[in-house]
């Protein structure tokens, strides 16, 4: 049986790969940020398309996302989410 963590990093790989959603998480260092992210490639410009997705070692804990208001890659962990939705960029 799958944990509530597991479901909902499940839920927004599939959300982030297809739309612009706006995570709300808590940083490691306790500051609450909101950010505007994706994984969907349309989303991304090609100068920070990923080359090889698999150069960065797997950690099911995390989710690594594109930034698109900072225009970079950015990661946050499952754990610390406190809300997501969707932008008014969608």
């Amino acid at each position: 049986m799958k944990t509530e963590e597991q479901k909902l990093s499940e839920k927004l790989k599939t959300l982030l790969g297809a739309y612009v959603l706006e995570v709300e998480f808590i940083k490691q260092n306790g500051d609450t940020r909101k950010m505007s992210c994706t994984t969907k490639s349309d989303k991304i410009p090609e100068t920070h398309q990923p080359k090889n997705e698999t150069s960065m070692p797997l950690n099911e804990e995390v989710i690594r996302v594109f930034d698109v208001e900072a225009e970079g890659w950015r990661s946050f962990r499952i754990d610390s989410v406190k809300s997501f939705g969707f932008t008014q960029k969608v």
